[in-house]
């Protein structure tokens, strides 16, 4: 039975926070980097107070995270023009800790979950290192077009996956991980994120203007045809970070990360499919488009 209820409570809660993301992302620079410091601060606390709960100990390593997190984050704002060496040590990082993700996808397990260092490394990795990529992403030309494009279809993908999976889910995607996620839902994601993305091709360079304001998409350098592939790439790998997120609640029996968004959860369960799209669609960009 639909649950009309949490349906427009979570409602609520995306017309509330979509547009502060959104109005930052136009801003860009510091308005911008403050918001994502702020992102991985919620989301680092929230995966530690998983571990405690869990383990019922406090695990003193949040503070150590949470400066390695800033420091990458920080170098990434602080550079921002040019192409320079910390974009190799990323994308190596970044594919290892992908490659390494999937992996435990793969074998259904969290590994080295005990030890409160390797712990401390995967949650930094997960946070700090993937979310740097989206900081890269708005500095690039065209970064605000590309940016709102990719949370556009991402939130579209979780939006129609959630509502083609609770109506019409009879088939399971990934029982021993989430139970509740259906092959229906994740297909009806993709054939969101797809219409989306060929949509968005059609409007990149949409401006607008009202008094002193002026918004305006420029910068797009990608294909309409292209817009097909990375829709649906988009969607699997926003799907495969929300199960790698349940995989992580599932390993330490926590139904949610958190409570800070009512019928959403907390700030990692709203951004656990960002969490993979972001490194790969910024070194599509970079490589390929910008």
């Amino acid at each position: 039975m639909f649950n009309w209820p949490k349906f427009w409570q979570r409602v609520l809660t995306i017309v509330i926070y979509a547009p502060v993301i959104i109005v930052a992302l136009y801003l860009g620079d510091l308005p911008f980097f403050i918001l994502v410091i702020v992102g991985v601060f919620i989301s680092l606390l929230e995966i530690y107070n998983m571990y405690n709960l869990y383990y019922q100990k406090h695990h003193d390593n949040f503070y150590y995270g949470y400066l390695c997190s800033i420091l990458l984050l920080s170098a990434v704002f602080m550079q921002k023009q040019g192409y320079t060496w910390e974009n190799n040590i990323f994308l190596l990082l970044s594919a290892a800790m992908i490659g390494f993700f999937i992996f435990e996808l793969a074998r259904k397990k969290i590994f080295f979950l005990r030890n409160q260092y390797a712990y401390l490394f995967r949650s930094v990795a997960y946070t700090g290192l993937m979310y740097v990529h989206v900081i890269l992403l708005r500095n690039l030309p065209g970064g605000f077009a590309y940016c709102l494009y990719l949370f556009l279809v991402v939130w579209v993908n979780d939006i129609m996956a959630y509502l083609i999976g609770i109506c019409f889910g009879r088939h399971r995607l990934a029982p021993g991980i989430s139970p509740k996620k259906s092959i229906e839902g994740a297909l009806g994601g993709l054939g969101g994120a797809v219409g989306l993305s060929v949509l968005f091709s059609f409007f990149h360079d949409w401006s607008f203007q009202f008094g002193n304001l002026f918004v305006s998409l420029g910068g797009w350098q990608i294909g309409a045809g292209q817009t097909i592939f990375l829709g649906a790439a988009i969607s699997v790998f926003a799907q495969l970070g929300d199960l790698l997120e349940s995989l992580l609640k599932r390993s330490l029996q926590a139904k949610d990360s958190g409570s800070l968004l009512p019928g959403h959860g907390g700030v990692l369960d709203r951004m656990d499919s960002f969490v993979l799209t972001f490194p790969i669609f910024y070194y599509f960009v970079y490589y390929f488009a910008a």
